[in-house]
């Protein structure tokens, strides 16, 4: 072939290379050995801001560009692709010509001819910017959840399909002893008191995708056993396929020691409870003896004084003067006191065993079935005003709650017996998850400081020759109230009246009865 169809046939071959070049998104140059730019594709503009002719009048354009901290490398690269004849690529920053920093990647090849003689080097420029920022971020994407997972207290691990461990944190180093290069490709299981057990957990991960509280045991290097709780659940691949389980355990030593401890302490409660139960048992013996009794043992000789005391008012009571008929009225008087104190006495014990049956219990048909009897009862010979509002429903044993109220309406009846006009009123409302009550009287009252007496057995305000009584009554009223968990008090003013409260469980129905 003669030269000028050389000519021809090299002249067609630069331009299907020119129009490729011109049409192609990278930036693509031809460079001689002299440095100077035979080709620049449009592209440069693009990738530069440059154009194409500046770097085609000015060989030295490119190092310029180049960002000062990667010249070295790239002058190092160039010398070495003008070396040799096979492909070469790095990456290096350039500054545009707008002054934004961009990142390329550069692959070149020297050309030689069929002589060995070196006609330049052909080179391809990619911006790869954003994926340098999308490295760069995922960079500090994956620093900062190994942080995250550093900086953990509790040991995380992440396994792999088939059981084998892929990563690990310190925690998981303290915990076993092994270090993370032991721990990584070994199977999971080997670290636990029960490997089945173990297994059987990550079983229940891929099939129902997570685990919580899943107890096992670490066994240390050291020996020594680590009681932990373990939250696991599966990891996928972008597909959406389960490729492992990423595990988190917590350390329950503590938690078992503390358990273990409380354990302990009502083992030595129940001991406790059956010696005190055991206690109370002689003691209720003790005092059923006692109210046996007073019931019988006291009672015969009140009986023997009252019946000689009723012959000598009957037989002699012609033979004896002023004084010895005033002395036998004050025998049968405190006779009689005697009689009502063993009663009431009797009912106070008695009421402390009575086994408690709750219901729902209408307060108001109680409180006016209460006070219809009282206002009944033989000798009630005074007008008596009772106003009983709209009550409550409680839950409380009805036995009691009667006693209650039949202690507090007859206490009220007995300290109005002064009063022209009686008037007594009970009443009840809410009060967040309790309910209260009271029995309020324009009575003989009392002073207050004196209140903190009134509750307890034999306490008295008032004087036998005010008004009668045992002093027991609100006694009762006070254990049997406590015994539903609920509080009693009172307030008043001499003269003035008295108002007793008590509280009790909230009742089944809503609103008052």
């Amino acid at each position: 072939m003669d030269e000028k169809k050389l000519q021809e046939a090299l002249a067609k071959s630069e331009e299907k290379f020119r129009i490729v070049a011109d049409n192609t998104y990278d930036w693509e140059y031809w460079r001689r050995p002299d440095g100077i730019f035979e080709y620049c594709s449009p592209s440069c503009k693009r990738v530069t801001g440059h154009a194409p002719e500046d770097f085609m009048h000015d060989k030295e354009m490119l190092e310029r560009i180049i960002f000062p901290e990667d010249r070295p490398a790239w002058l190092s690269h160039n010398e070495e692709t003008l070396k040799y004849k096979l492909p070469s690529a790095c990456e290096f920053r350039i500054i545009r010509l707008d002054g934004e920093i961009r990142w390329i990647f550069h692959v070149c090849q020297s050309v030689f001819d069929t002589a060995g003689n070196l006609l330049g080097i052909r080179a391809s420029n990619r911006d790869i910017t954003e994926r340098k920022k999308m490295e760069n971020a995922l960079r500090l994407a994956n620093a900062y959840n190994r942080s995250l997972i550093e900086a953990a207290l509790d040991p995380l691990v992440t396994i792999g399909y088939e059981g084998r461990i892929m990563d690990v944190n310190n925690a998981t180093e303290a915990a076993t002893g092994y270090s993370r290069k032991e721990l990584i490709g070994r199977d999971f299981s080997d670290y636990f008191t029960d490997p089945e057990e173990a297994r059987r957990g990550y079983q229940q991960v891929f099939k129902e995708g997570f685990v919580y509280d899943y107890q096992l045991e670490i066994r240390h290097r050291d020996g020594h056993i680590i009681p932990v709780l373990y939250n696991a659940s599966v990891y996928r691949d972008e597909s959406g396929k389960v490729i492992g389980v990423f595990a988190a355990a917590r350390d329950i030593t503590e938690r078992k020691k503390n358990e273990e401890e409380i354990r302990e302490l009502n083992r030595g409660l129940e001991f406790k409870v059956k010696q005190r139960t055991a206690e109370l048992t002689v003691a209720n013996k003790v005092l059923e003896a006692f109210s046996y009794s007073v019931a019988h043992d006291l009672r015969a000789p009140l009986r023997a004084i009252a019946g000689f005391a009723s012959i000598l008012s009957e037989d002699y009571r012609a033979k004896l003067d002023d004084e010895g008929k005033r002395l036998m009225g004050v025998i049968s008087d405190n006779v009689l006191r005697m009689g009502q104190l063993i009663n009431d006495l009797l009912a106070l014990s008695q009421l402390s065993r009575q086994e408690m049956k709750t219901a729902d219990i209408d307060m108001s048909e109680l409180a006016r079935s209460v006070c219809n009897e009282l206002k009944n009862e033989p000798f009630r010979d005074r007008a008596i005003e009772v106003s009983v509002k709209p009550l409550p429903a409680a839950r409380a044993d009805y036995t009691l709650t009667r006693q209650i109220f039949i202690n507090l309406i007859s206490n009220a009846m007995k300290f109005t017996s002064r009063k022209d006009k009686a008037f007594i009123e009970v009443g009840g409302y809410d009060k967040g998850q309790e309910r209260v009550y009271y029995v309020k009287d324009n009575g003989a009252g009392f002073e207050m400081q004196y209140v903190d007496k009134l509750f307890g057995v034999f306490q008295r305000l008032h004087g036998h020759d005010e008004f009668s009584g045992t002093g027991i009554g609100l006694a009762i009223v006070g254990n049997a109230v406590r015994r539903h968990g609920g509080a009693v008090w009172a307030e008043a003013e001499v003269d003035k009246g008295a108002t007793f409260y008590f509280t009790l469980p909230k009742g089944g129905q809503d609103g008052h009865g």
